[in-house]
């Protein structure tokens, strides 16, 4: 239907044949712009159809094709070529000059209004044909007068184009109300035109493909159709030249604007420099810039004031008690502020970053320690202070402080955490997030490090007063979320189109009264899916029948991984990333668990710890052991579990070793047990090795055993209170553990095999417990962490189905499988978009890798029959997957 509307607005737009050839003389006092009503909230300048073609040059022309807007126009063109011969309608009338403006005419509906200039008499035959072939076929066509002008409609289906032709002029919407707007435009002299009403933007001129005007009043209205509330904007109108080059489209140009914040940047901008501490997971990023902050702290101070006044209410209270004037802290910024909202795992979560570029560290510092300790002096509490890999994390014990000096803008602060690091002071709403910042830095996983996001910020703005950066794919879910319904299943069917654009940047720079203006859009060369094949140099067979994964081992040699392999005669090899064996050596048993990279001499130097059932062993990269490694316990218990510990990254590492009888050691790095430990007798077997989380002030120790009940301990071995907690359910061996700041806010996760869902914050209160649907008795559930431990999602397996669930118990898909043997199934979550669901089914050997949708990326089976190891390369936007089967060890390599 929408299809064929379209193709019918394309025909009329070549109407012409209502008229004599005399019609064809032009009208000095009129321009296609004389139509356009003031209250367009976009209007586009451009050629009709060579514009069209312009974009197919261009690799962004991939979206644009696709999009089904311009997919429809496209072959509306078609259609009309169609009727008087194939290319008649594209060379005829690829020179005319049209316009077409944007309105929103519902609480949920845009709407267009075409205007063109007819300019010769082959447009108009071409009219009288076409017409005369639509009413050959049925189309309905009726006329009526509006204030003397006449209005012709044509009808099909139960939809309604209505059109006029005046002078040489034709304009065609299928919202009536528009055209008698446009008609009003010109014989109404106290309706105003859009040229008329911004007559600042009818003297530039476009060196583009085409113009672009925008009505930001109006435009605020329009995206209240799309979403539950209007934008208001504190920008008049723009004018925009519409640029393409490569895989980026730009509008460029210059803004004006009202009273509002965005006219308190009346200074020259500072270069964009603190990428390097923004983190990849990033999903939108505000960046404000100033030479000279001290100019724009009057003009902010005295915007906040004025159009916030819960904010001078908090300002003044939080000086009357704590001597605390939130001005002076612009006096300790540079030239940069930043605010991240992070991507989150969590719908219920959401994480933010305050980052201050600051003119001496350790002075800002101060001020800020000093205001701590004067506020917990006033309330008669202590001061939170907590070592984190060589970094002082401080907690600011004010609510939503970073508001206090920038507004709403930077609201969702009501806990306050931070660091400081190089000239920089960064603020968190989430310890946990603080810590993965730091992290992040660490592991050069940031937009500073991206080759990717470099890309793009050297075609945005480097030196704007205020932008916006907006990582689409990560925004997603933050974006689907203030949809209205109908809007929001349109862009759920067709995510897949839209992530293609991964990033936009929307920034404002000042220039004698008026704002230049960078809309950027970046739309990456798509990468053809490709089906992996085993090739030589992508994999290895080795004598006998390999029994482990390949782990991809952390080293201080390379920023790649090394590999490790055991087989079944017990003996490992490690090797470089390109499969060069270094070392192999024969460990007696099985390796039990996991392989933990340990720097044991706190040198940078990188070693590693595992356990077997009777010994633990430590190697370097060469394949020498630790003095007195491998180690065994004195009352040597069969090990079932180890996990390496580091409270907080200071490289004092606990191992704690858990034996098949449910006694669990707490040992220093040379296997001496420590008080409380020597074992901490929990009587049943561990489903999962001892676990340890920071929330807060606390450290707990987290231990499920196979008969239902949770452990929390503290460090010394003694439970915390409202434990142990009981489920009274044959669990799953999984749980996940949702840190927060608090043990209060902190929740674990589990499942039982029958499928009740339970979680209990870490005060052992429930918060629920509930029942997932199940249609058959022998249904068994299991619970998936993703390998980051950040969210989960849940298996239910009912005869040969299984079907993949959300958190939420929301069906994603479901697959069936044959095998009576183990199915192996592991979860990836990288956010963007790239999230895995792996199946591994051992006696087939098969791999099955799925997008969340159920959708095989690689395009076909892979070889393996244990679990995989997968690194996904931002920079590449590209899958490594390691598989061990048989004798193999095999590389795969993927995109999607």
């Amino acid at each position: 239907m929408k299809k064929l509307l379209i193709s019918i607005a394309l025909l009329l737009l070549a109407g012409a044949g209502y008229f004599t050839y005399e019609k064809w003389v032009k009208h000095s006092d009129l321009t296609i712009w004389s139509f356009i009503p003031a209250d367009a909230a976009v209007v586009v300048d451009a050629k009709l159809v060579q514009d069209l073609k312009s974009f197919q040059g261009y690799s962004i022309s991939t979206f644009l094709k696709e999009s089904s807007g311009l997919k429809n126009f496209r072959n509306g063109i078609s259609f009309l070529d169609s009727i008087n011969g194939e290319g008649g309608f594209t060379a005829i009338f690829q020179n005319a000059p049209a316009v077409a403006s944007a309105h929103k005419v519902s609480s949920s509906e845009v709407d267009f209004l075409f205007v063109i200039e007819l300019q010769n008499i082959s447009q108009n035959t071409f009219a009288n044909a076409a017409i005369g072939r639509l009413q050959e076929r049925g189309y309905r066509f009726k006329t009526r007068n509006y204030n003397d002008f006449k209005i012709s409609e044509i009808s099909n289906q139960g939809k309604t184009l209505t059109f006029i032709f005046y002078k040489n002029f034709f304009l065609a919407s299928f919202t009536p109300y528009l055209v008698e707007d446009a008609v009003r435009a010109i014989s109404d002299e106290e309706m105003l035109s859009f040229q008329e009403n911004f007559t600042q933007l009818s003297k530039l001129g476009t060196n583009g493909l085409a113009s672009v005007y925008v009505n930001y009043e109006k435009f605020g209205e329009l995206i209240g159709a799309f979403t539950s509330n209007g934008t208001d904007f504190s920008i008049l109108a723009g004018n925009y030249d519409l640029m393409l080059d490569s895989s980026f489209i730009q509008l460029s140009g210059f803004s004006y604007t009202k009273d509002g914040w965005l006219s308190t940047h009346k200074n020259q901008p500072a270069p964009f420099e603190m990428a390097e501490v923004v983190p990849e997971n990033t999903a939108y990023f505000y960046h404000i810039t100033s030479m000279d902050f001290s100019n724009w702290k009057e003009a902010q101070i005295n915007y906040l004031r004025s159009s916030d006044t819960k904010i001078k209410v908090y300002q003044d209270s939080l000086k009357a008690l704590f001597d605390f004037n939130a001005d002076q802290v612009f006096d300790l910024i540079d030239n940069e502020i930043g605010i991240a909202n992070l991507e989150s795992p969590r719908s219920r979560d959401q994480q933010k970053l305050l980052i201050l570029e600051v003119k001496d560290r350790d002075e800002s510092l101060s001020f800020f320690s000093q205001l701590t300790e004067r506020v917990a002096l006033a309330r008669n509490d202590s001061v939170y202070r907590e070592s984190y890999s060589e970094n002082e994390i401080r907690f600011l014990p004010i609510g939503e402080f970073p508001s206090t000096i920038l507004g709403s803008l930077a609201e969702g602060f009501e806990q306050c955490f931070y660091i400081g690091y190089r000239n920089y002071l960064i603020f968190s709403n989430d310890l946990q997030e603080l810590k993965n910042l730091i992290f992040s830095i660490q592991n050069e996983d940031t937009w500073g490090k991206s080759i990717s996001m470099n890309n793009f910020l050297e075609r945005a703005n480097n030196s704007a007063n205020v932008s916006l950066f907006v990582n689409i794919p990560r925004a997603w879910s933050t974006f689907q979320n203030q949809l209205k319904p109908d809007w929001s299943d349109h862009f759920k069917e067709n995510a897949t189109l839209y992530k293609t654009m991964d990033m936009a940047a929307f920034q404002y720079s000042y220039i004698d009264g008026r704002y230049f203006t960078n809309y950027t859009f970046n739309q990456p060369i798509k990468q053809k899916k490709s089906i992996p094949k085993t090739r030589a140099e992508n994999g290895l067979r080795f004598i006998s029948k390999l029994n482990s994964k390949a782990y991809l081992l952390k080293t201080h040699a390379h920023k790649n991984y090394d590999i490790l392999v055991q087989d079944s005669t017990n003996t490992i090899y490690y090797m470089d990333p390109d499969q060069n064996t270094l070392w192999s050596q024969n460990v007696e048993e099985p390796i039990q668990g996991g392989i933990y990279p340990i720097d044991y001499y706190k040198n940078g130097k990188i070693q590693y710890v595992f356990a077997t059932s009777k010994n633990i062993y430590m190697v370097d990269r060469t394949g020498a052991y630790i003095p007195g490694y491998p180690k065994s316990f004195p009352k040597t218990p069969t090990i079932q579990h180890l996990n390496l510990i580091d409270y907080d990254l200071s490289r004092n590492y606990r191992m704690a070793v858990t034996d098949i009888d449910g006694g669990v050691y707490l040992t220093d790095k040379d296997l001496n047990v420590l008080d409380g430990w020597n074992p901490k007798n929990l009587n049943r077997r561990a489903l999962l090795p001892l676990e340890h989380a920071r929330l807060g002030r606390s450290d707990v120790m987290i231990s499920i055993q196979e008969n239902g009940v949770i452990n929390l301990m503290n460090r010394r071995g003694q439970f915390i209170k409202g434990f142990p907690f009981d489920t009274r359910q044959t669990l799953d061996k999984n749980y996940h553990l949702r840190k927060s700041n608090s043990l209060s806010n902190s929740s674990l996760t589990v499942i039982s095999k029958g499928g009740e869902l339970t979680e209990i914050n870490l005060e052992g209160d429930v918060i629920k417990r509930h029942q997932l649907i199940k249609t058959s008795a022998d249904a068994t559930f299991q619970l998936v962490p993703d390998t980051g431990g950040d969210s989960f999602i849940i298996i239910r397996k009912e005869g040969n189905t299984y079907e993949v669930l959300d958190d939420t118990g929301n069906l994603l898909f479901k697959k069936d499988y044959l095998s009576q043997e183990t199915i192996l199934i592991q979860y990836y979550q990288f956010g963007a978009g790239k999230d895995l669901v792996i199946f591994t089914d051992t006696s087939n050997k098969s791999l099955y890798i799925y997008d969340k949708s159920g959708n095989l990326v690689t395009g076909n089976p892979l070889n393996s029959e244990h679990e995989i190891s997968l690194i996904y390369s931002s920079a590449k936007r590209e899958f490594q997957v390691f598989t061990t089967w048989d004798a193999n060890l095999e590389l795969y390599n993927f995109a999607y």
